[in-house]
């Protein structure tokens, strides 16, 4: 009876430093578990600036696993547009979502500062991925409001670019004015910048107003008569969408090409022959002509004649 119940009191025993080192180890679990989980943001490890082309986006963290975005786009040397959201970040998808996506259109006078500002929507939805891509980190942006990004890919640059201007809310206004076309090719990466400047066409003398550039792009902008006329040309890899440098993406009515120089020109309109919009590429550049009439008029546009002189003087 005694060795049955010394065997008894021994069992239980080690029944119970049994159960005790189970409870141990499943305590000890969530410590290796906290160990590998610092409490970071996991956003903190995809945080910095994106650039493609003209456009570029600022990620930052915010809160325990929350995102928020600023994304300037400068659509011309006086124009801004900057979209502003938050949201919740997928760590596991790697996905930020947002539904307060805003967008601002800055206009900015000669000094740099902003002129004027139109707020075009708030509460847009649309959400940004992130990938690892072969040079570092990529960037796709869906935008369901107006699918603006469509197709693009932005690179990770880790900060914001230097030199940028700053703009209402600290936003950066890309483009840098400058006094001379060489000024503006050597900002804007481009090996030479020729505009038609002094010449003759049939609305008047061609004198440029203004000189920009940003990274990628040179521009120039000559008002004349009641006509605002744009002048680009930049590296292909700025173009957001294949050839095309303007910065304008309306619809046009009409749609032809003429043979310039040996080039063959696009050219688009809403009056038949009269060219609001004309790219043209030259091996790895990209160029346009853009001319609005007063007031935002997109029925005028250039004749035969006056975009062939024009064309004939750029390089």
């Amino acid at each position: 009876m005694k060795m049955k119940k010394w065997f008894s009191l021994f069992t239980v025993l080690v029944l119970v430093l049994s159960l005790t080192a189970c409870g141990g180890g499943a305590s000890e679990e969530p410590e290796e578990t906290g160990g590998e989980d610092d409490g970071q943001n996991p956003v903190m490890n995809f945080v910095g600036n994106y650039s493609c082309g003209r456009a570029n986006i600022v990620l930052s963290a915010e809160g325990d696993d929350g995102a928020s975005a600023v994304v300037t786009w400068g659509s011309s040397a006086a124009e801004t547009s900057t979209w502003t959201m938050s949201g919740t970040f997928d760590a596991e998808k790697q996905v930020f979502e947002y539904s307060d996506g805003k967008r601002i259109d800055y206009v900015y006078n000669e000094d740099g500062d902003v002129d004027s500002e139109k707020t075009v929507y708030t509460n847009g939805k649309g959400s940004m991925t992130i990938t690892a891509g072969d040079e570092g980190d990529e960037l796709v942006w869906n935008d369901e409001e107006e699918n603006v990004a469509a197709d693009m890919v932005f690179k990770y640059t880790g900060t914001v670019p230097d030199g940028e201007q700053t703009g209402t809310d600290g936003v950066g206004n890309p483009w840098h004015d400058v006094d001379t076309a060489e000024e503006a090719a050597e900002g804007a990466g481009v090996d030479i910048f020729d505009v038609p400047d002094g010449d003759e066409i049939s609305l008047g003398k061609l004198d440029v107003e203004q000189y920009r550039y940003m990274e990628g792009i040179a521009e120039a902008r000559i008002p004349v008569a009641a006509v605002e006329m744009t002048i680009r040309k930049g590296l292909s890899s700025a173009c957001v969408e294949p050839g095309d440098i303007s910065g304008d993406y309306g619809d046009y009515e009409y749609y032809w090409t003429q043979n310039i120089k040996g080039l063959v020109v696009n050219c688009y309109g809403n009056r038949e022959g009269e060219a609001t919009k004309t790219l043209w590429t030259v091996d790895d550049y990209c160029y346009s002509v853009f001319a609005q009439g007063a007031g935002g008029d997109d029925d005028f546009g250039l004749n035969a004649d006056d975009l062939s002189s024009i064309i004939n003087s750029m390089q």
